[in-house]
């Protein structure tokens, strides 16, 4: 299995919305060798955007709630 460049571990951070601060510790701890560290930290960043999944997942199910009641309403109760 081909080992990505730490180059591309700081451009898919971003791509994955990380902030400065997380890309700059997680390089500094690759840079250093202390890829332990650095997954924990990756890991508590994957959380954070399942949370934020799961909330949107929310958001649409009622969309999809209130669209089911305007479908199925009555002209005359709108």
């Amino acid at each position: 299995m081909q080992q990505i460049k730490l180059a591309d571990y700081q451009n898919s951070l971003r791509e994955l919305g990380c902030s400065t601060e997380l890309t700059d510790t997680v390089m500094q701890l690759l840079r250093s060798g202390d890829t332990q560290n650095a997954a924990l930290l990756l890991r508590r960043h994957k959380h954070l955007l399942l949370a934020e999944l799961h909330r949107t997942e929310q958001k649409v199910d009622l969309l999809d709630f209130l669209l089911y009641q305007l479908k199925n309403a009555a002209p005359a109760n709108m």
